[in-house]
C-alpha cells in the first residue's frame, strides 16, 4: 500500500497527471479571458517531451555540476512535500508538525531558483536570480504567517488535524478571509506567476535564472514548477477549504477536485487580469501592506482562539 501511495496515488504519477492537467487548464483559461483559443489538451505533455529530446547545452563558464543538481533538488523538494499534503483525505504519510516540514520543503525551490541564476554566467540570469531573492523576502513572511492561522486556530500543526477541525466547524476561508487572500497572493509570488513574474519577465530579463538552461534540465525546472503549483493549490485547499460539516456524505475526491479547480481559477484570473508589478512596487507592497495585514490576521486568530 505504501509503494502505491508513493508512486501512483497520491504519489508521483498522480502529481504528474495533475501538473499537466492544471497547466493546460491554466493556459486555456487565460487564453479565453484574453480572447484567444488556447492550446489543445496534450500541449503541456508535448512541450515536456520536446524539451527532453532537445540538446542539453552548457554555456562556457557555467558550473556544470550545480546546473545539473539544482533542478533535481527543486523537483525532489516538491515531491517530498507532496507526501504530506493530503488529497481528498489520503496522504502518503502524516505526523505532528508535518505542516512545518511542508512549508520548509516548498521554500527550497525559491533558493534553487536563485542559485540557478548565480551559477550561470549570463547577465539576465544573474539579474533574474537577484530579483527572485528580493521577491522571496517580499511574499514569504506574509505567506507563512497566513498559513499559520489555520494551525493556530485548530491547535495543531498537523494538516490532517486542521482538516478535521474544519470538518466540525466551517471552512478557514470563511473564518479567516484575510489569511486566505494573503495565502493566495503568497502562492502567486512563490510560483512566479503574473502579476508577480518579476524574476522571469520575458520583456525585461528574457527567462530570468533559467535563460541559460535547455534540454532535460529546463524540462525538470518546468516540471518542478508545475508540480509546485499542484502541491501549493492542494495545500491551500486543505488549510482553508478542508472538510465541512455541510458537505458530509458527499464523495471526497470530486469535492476536493472542485475546490482545487476553484483555487486554480483564481490564480488564472489574477494572471490574466493584472499587469506585472515592478520590483520596487512588490517590495513596497510586501513591507507596507502584506506583512502588516498578516500580523493583523495573527491577532484576529489569537482573539478567536482565546
Amino acid at each position: 500500500m505504501v509503494p502505491f501511495r508513493l508512486l501512483v496515488y497520491p504519489g508521483f504519477l498522480f502529481l504528474f497527471f495533475c501538473a499537466m492537467l492544471f497547466s493546460w487548464l491554466d493556459r486555456r483559461i487565460i487564453a479565453r479571458v484574453q480572447g484567444r483559443v488556447g492550446p489543445p489538451w496534450y500541449q503541456p505533455l508535448a512541450d515536456f517531451i520536446k524539451l527532453l529530446t532537445k540538446e542539453d547545452v552548457l554555456t562556457t563558464g557555467a558550473h556544470a555540476l550545480a546546473s545539473s543538481v539544482l533542478p533535481m533538488v527543486s523537483l525532489v523538494s516538491v515531491l517530498t512535500a507532496a507526501l504530506y499534503v493530503p488529497v481528498a483525505g489520503v496522504s502518503a504519510d502524516s505526523f505532528d508538525g508535518d505542516l512545518i516540514v511542508v512549508l520548509f520543503l516548498l521554500s527550497m525551490p525559491a533558493l534553487t531558483y536563485f542559485l540557478a541564476g548565480w551559477v550561470s554566467v549570463g547577465v539576465y540570469s544573474i539579474i533574474g536570480g537577484h530579483r527572485s531573492l528580493l521577491q522571496y523576502f517580499s511574499y514569504e513572511v506574509p505567506f507563512l504567517i497566513a498559513l499559520a492561522g489555520p494551525a493556530v486556530l485548530s491547535g495543531s500543526w498537523r494538516i490532517a488535524d486542521i482538516i478535521a477541525y474544519q470538518g466540525h466547524t466551517i471552512w478557514g476561508a470563511l473564518t479567516q478571509p484575510l489569511g486566505f487572500l494573503l495565502a493566495v497572493v503568497g502562492l502567486i509570488g512563490k510560483l512566479k506567476r503574473d502579476p508577480l513574474d518579476i524574476p522571469k519577465a520575458k520583456s525585461e530579463v528574457v527567462g530570468g535564472p533559467l535563460t541559460e538552461f535547455s534540454g532535460r534540465k529546463l524540462a525538470l525546472w518546468h516540471l518542478a514548477l508545475d508540480m509546485q503549483t499542484v502541491v501549493g493549490i492542494f495545500l491551500l485547499v486543505n488549510l482553508f477549504l478542508g472538510g465541512s460539516r455541510f458537505l458530509t456524505g458527499l464523495p471526497a475526491f470530486p469535492v476536493f477536485a472542485l475546490k482545487a479547480l476553484g483555487v486554480l481559477l483564481m490564480l488564472s484570473l489574477a494572471s490574466a487580469l493584472y499587469a506585472r508589478l515592478r520590483i520596487d512596487q512588490l517590495a513596497t507592497l510586501g513591507s507596507r501592506w502584506l506583512a502588516p495585514l498578516a500580523l493583523l490576521q495573527v491577532a484576529v486568530v489569537l482573539w478567536m482562539r482565546g
